[in-house]
């Protein structure tokens, strides 16, 4: 039987220590989340024959302690600085690194090597802005429009695509670069909007408004809060509502700039409406999973869950009338949903239910806001963002509930196993 990897030196113990945080400093940035994260540090520090080992980590900075004998310990601090975006590929490869390093150690050189490997990983640029070309055209339709306000929606995402890769990286500050992006995307599909008659600019804007919209950092920032993480949580909620406040600013001031007519498509009729939303939440679903660089033979699974979670909130809504019960009914579905194809595919849960809540992502509600800004509807400003506040509590509460009763199972198992 081969020896388990020991650290046994502080020269190892310090490299060691280095390799954990630049783990937890990716999964971070590829959107693993933080109880995720300090427990996967946790483990991997036990595995390589630390005594202690204390990880605290917040959105910003990761402090990890790891003791490994009486004659010294390792302390360090990572500062985040780049929040990065969600990268579903990457999140499963540290995972899985993670499990097999905690199972069997392999020695700190060689972590070093892969934890390198994977960070490095760059997702495919073309898929990763094919699939918010399909977001956008597929949410343009889900909000109410036609095909000709899915074509001009697709102006609009390219514009976002091109500025993402050829003008994001003379900005130090997200924020700031969000309002630009935002303000050339309410521009051209405005100017789009006099030449080619008829369009529903607001939901075209709208579907453009998905793929800018932090409504998963939104939603993860309350989910923290059930967590018991309210340090993290209040940091990452105040940023993710700053990021969205600038969004809304830049489509505000394309608008007031532009005066373009400001148009809603005609509703249809019960059950067309109802069954276009589902299947455009599934194919929008399906766009996000592609610009989250998803593995291939993972995206059909969060795709059909899309599905399923419009239809759910619609047929809770429809007998309920509430929209807050709705969210957190559909929530809870899909967190089951994630759940049970997440431990079948030994992948992180969160790469299985996060896109798939994407249909309940209030972004319409973030476009009323900012229309209402415009017009100095204060009342409907007001509303709009109780609205937003509903949504995002509702699919946190859901999500953190089914996170929940997972733990509970789980201690529950451990202790029968200990018993037996």
């Amino acid at each position: 039987m081969e020896e388990r990897i020991q650290i046994n030196n502080k020269k190892d113990a310090d490299l060691l220590v280095r390799q954990l945080l630049n783990i937890g400093e990716a999964m971070y940035q590829s959107g693993g989340e933080i109880s995720r994260i300090e427990d996967s540090l946790h483990r991997l520090g036990k595995a390589y024959g630390a005594i202690h080992v204390s990880v605290y980590a917040i959105t910003s900075s990761i402090v990890l302690t790891a003791e490994f004998s009486d004659e010294y310990s390792i302390t360090q601090i990572r500062r985040i600085k780049n929040r990065g975006k969600i990268d579903c590929l990457k999140m499963e490869d540290l995972n899985q690194l993670c499990r097999d390093c905690s199972s069997e150690p392999i020695p700190v050189s060689l972590l070093k090597e892969k934890v390198l490997s994977i960070t490095n990983e760059k997702p495919v640029k073309y898929v990763v802005y094919l699939g918010q070309f399909i977001a956008a055209t597929s949410f343009a339709i889900f909000f109410g429009g036609n095909l000709v306000d899915a074509f001009a929606a697709a102006i609009g995402v390219c514009v976002i695509g091109l500025m993402q890769q050829y003008v994001r990286k003379y900005f130090s500050a997200e924020l700031f670069f969000n309002i630009v992006v935002s303000f050339a995307t309410g521009v051209v599909v405005s100017v789009v909007s006099f030449f080619i008659p008829n369009l529903h600019v607001n939901q075209i804007l709208i579907g453009d408004i998905m793929v800018l919209i932090p409504g998963i950092a939104i939603t993860n920032s309350i989910r923290y809060i059930f967590s018991g993480d309210i340090v993290s949580s209040l940091e990452k909620l105040m940023d993710s509502l700053l990021q969205a406040f600038s969004i809304a600013v830049g489509f505000m001031l394309a608008l007031l700039i532009t005066r373009a007519p400001l148009t809603d498509a005609t509703p249809l009729g019960e059950p067309l409406k109802s069954l276009l939303q589902v299947v455009f939440a599934g194919i929008g679903t399906l766009g996000f999973c592609m610009s989250f660089n998803m593995r291939k033979k993972h995206i059909i699974i969060p795709s059909i869950g899309g599905l399923i979670c419009w239809a759910s909130y619609l047929f809770m809504f429809n007998r309920t009338d509430m929209i807050f019960v709705s969210t957190l009914v559909s929530a809870i579905i899909i967190g089951i949903y994630g759940s049970v194809f997440s431990h079948i595919a030994k992948v992180p849960t969160t790469i299985m239910f996060i896109p798939a809540c994407v249909p309940l992502i209030p972004g319409g509600n973030l476009y009323n806001m900012a229309l209402s800004m415009i017009s100095s509807d204060w009342s409907g400003f007001a509303s709009n963002f109780a609205l937003l506040a509903l949504y995002t509590t509702g699919i946190s509460f859901g999500l953190a509930i089914i996170g929940e009763t997972e733990k509970i199972i789980a201690k529950c198992l451990a202790m029968h196993k200990m018993n037996n």
